[in-house]
This record gives C-alpha cells, sequence and structure tokens, in this order.
C-alpha cells in the first residue's frame, strides 16, 4: 500500500465517521444561576460578553433551546447593534411603555421569548450576538433569575455536502495509485 492509499483510506473513514457524529448531533446542557434583573419594568438589560458564536455555520447547524425559572421576566438575543441602540435609550424613553423599540414586542430582535414554560429556540449563527433580560412588571432589587439551556450540534447541508467531496476523494486516492 503506497502514501496514496493510505491517505485515501483515512479520508474515507474521517468523512464516514464525521457524518455519523454530525447526523446524530452533540448536545451540551448548562445553566446560569442567580443572574441578576433589572428593577425598570418593561425594559431589556444586556449581558456585557457576547453569546459564543458558530464561526463554522456553514458546516455546523446549532441550535440553543432556552428556558428560565421565572413568569415575571423575559429573554431576547439581539446583535451588536441592536444592543447599542438599546443602551443608547435615555431613562424616559426606557419607561415609556407605548413604544415597542427594545421592549418584548420590538420584531428587530434575534430571538424573542416571553414565555418561561416554553421558552425559545435560538439558531446560533457567527457574530456577535448578546442575550438581554427585561421584566414585565416591577421587581424587587433582590430578584434573581434561573436560566437553563441546551444547545444540539449537527452538520448542515454544506457540512454533508464536504464530507461527501471528502469521502469521493478518498476513493479516488485510494482506487488511483
Amino acid at each position: 500500500m503506497n502514501i496514496n492509499s493510505k491517505f485515501g483510506a483515512g479520508l474515507i473513514v474521517v468523512a464516514i465517521l464525521i457524518t455519523a457524529i454530525g447526523s446524530i448531533g452533540i448536545t451540551t446542557k448548562d445553566s446560569a444561576e442567580d443572574i441578576p434583573t433589572p428593577n425598570v419594568q418593561g425594559s431589556v438589560y444586556f449581558s456585557d460578553e457576547p453569546a459564543r458564536s458558530n464561526p463554522l455555520a456553514l458546516f455546523i447547524s446549532a441550535n440553543a433551546e432556552i428556558t428560565w425559572d421565572r413568569e415575571e421576566v423575559f429573554l431576547v438575543v439581539a446583535d451588536e447593534d441592536k444592543k447599542q441602540q438599546c443602551n443608547g435609550l435615555s431613562f424616559i424613553e426606557r419607561m415609556n411603555q407605548n413604544g415597542e423599540t427594545c421592549t418584548s414586542r420590538d420584531n428587530e430582535f434575534e430571538a424573542v421569548g416571553d414565555d418561561n414554560e416554553s421558552g425559545f429556540i435560538w439558531s446560533v449563527e457567527s457574530g456577535e450576538y448578546y442575550f438581554g433580560i427585561g421584566s414585565f412588571q416591577d421587581l424587587s432589587s433582590d430578584f434573581e433569575l434561573n436560566v437553563d439551556y441546551e444547545v444540539k450540534m449537527t452538520l448542515s447541508p454544506a457540512g454533508y455536502f464536504a464530507t461527501f467531496l471528502m469521502l469521493i476523494s478518498g476513493v479516488v486516492l485510494n482506487k488511483y495509485q
């Protein structure tokens, strides 16, 4: 067996393993506990750190399912521009209950979850995205929130295509020494 055959066989094995693992998927679960929440009704406050990005979004689909333990709050996911817009609102604009900007009714968020029972599902993409928390009513200053999330990663259609090309390359290298 020459080097091309060995390399081709290796490509075939790797392509089959990636396809099998990518089809089954990998799931990670975690939680964040005792998150302090804002006490201004209706307004959204964002985390300082962005959520983990999916730099391989072309090849890997990542879906996050997020739930929380309090019905008085809602969670949102926003890009950096939307976060800056919300953080730039004055206190009077935040207190305005008639506006939809930066509230649970704002359609410009990537994802909005206003029901803690069903939570929400967000398809994680590449880029900087931030989680935000808002309240439907005035909350006490010692109010804390627990958030559970589960991320399932599988191969995307482009990922399947890439592994198919890897498989074909392995077969060609193995056949034509």
